[in-house]
């Protein structure tokens, strides 16, 4: 029997671990389950994250597996498959990585004797939307084009007149796929997977979306080619006011490069952990268990890795 496989896409820090953490926790998957998560950088942080929800994780740093080590994603499949013999897999890639080129590895005719790709989920945060499509058009549009299923998150924080235009929006660049927008707090997980869902938006056809995607010139471009990435290591704890201090300033100050997306696992003043998670001018901190790293990965645009570096008091 084929080992089912589902796929969770989407841009920096949309949601993606957190989606799967929800469909997890609320018994959605069998027991019998893997994952396997890949980070853009040197370290791993939502490894971390959904290792508290006791599910066998692979991980990938070495590069986005959709642009350098694809040989190495084909290996951990089937290295999950060996070790674990899962019934299911799950894939979170790297937010910086184009869904076409990881769907590319399921054509494989090695891979597709071992497993069925069943779900293609593409979590997209409205609120970033038209921010990321300006700025990193073929990355972002690449996810939406591609995948089966759309999951908006944080959509308590629009109004309905601006969601509504964003969902036109992605109309235009997939017209096939299923978008769900309900609030995560009432979003259940058979929706998430089932067929057709219940609550959701089924796009119709577009002849527009159709007529601007035959025309649109692409620029083919590697994630290592338009992002960067940093890991630091503070040398001392931090208390939580100080870490939202400094994320507040990032959020201000233009010295620091173009900052997306950063987290980390942090030991804290008061003796206890945190996981903190930072998308532009929003940041999250929750307390985490059995840690023993002190470590922040930041990824963005010509960032200035001396100035960080002085800022969290490392190198």
């Amino acid at each position: 029997m084929k080992v089912k496989v589902d796929i969770y896409s989407g841009f920096l820090g949309a949601g993606k671990t957190f989606l799967m953490k929800k469909l997890i926790n609320e018994g959605i998957y069998e027991n019998n389950i893997a994952i396997i998560e890949n980070e853009f950088g040197e370290v791993s942080i939502d490894g971390e994250i959904l290792r508290e929800s006791n599910i066998e994780v692979k991980e990938i740093n070495s590069g986005c597996i959709c642009c350098e080590v694809t040989g190495d994603f084909k290996e951990g499949i089937f290295e999950v498959i060996n070790k674990y013999n899962p019934s299911r897999i799950l894939i979170e890639p790297s937010g910086v990585a184009k869904l076409t080129d990881i769907l590319k590895v399921f054509k494989d005719e090695e891979i597709s004797e071992k497993v069925k790709l069943e779900n293609v989920i593409t979590v997209i945060d409205p609120e970033k939307f038209d921010s990321y499509i300006e700025n990193f058009k073929s990355f972002y549009e690449d996810q939406i084009r591609n995948t089966k299923k759309i999951v908006l998150s944080r959509t308590q924080n629009i109004n309905n007149k601006k969601l509504n235009e964003i969902i036109e929006k992605i109309k235009k660049i997939n017209s096939r796929a299923v978008i769900l927008a309900e609030p995560w707090n009432s979003l259940k997980g058979e929706e998430v997977l089932e067929a057709n869902p219940i609550k959701k938006f089924i796009i119709k056809e577009s002849k527009f979306s159709k007529g601007v995607l035959s025309r649109q010139k692409r620029v083919d471009k590697k994630a290592n080619e338009v992002f960067e990435t940093i890991a630091i290591y503070p040398k001392s704890n931090l208390s939580k006011n100080e870490l939202i201090s400094k994320f507040n300033f990032i959020s201000r100050s233009k010295s620091f490069g173009d900052i997306l997306r950063a987290k980390g696992i942090v030991k804290l003043m008061d003796g206890t952990s945190g996981q903190f998670d930072f998308v532009k001018d929003e940041f999250v901190i929750r307390e985490i268990s059995g840690n023993e790293k002190n470590v922040i990965s930041i990824i963005g645009v010509k960032l200035n890795k001396e100035e960080l570096g002085k800022l969290f008091k490392w190198g």
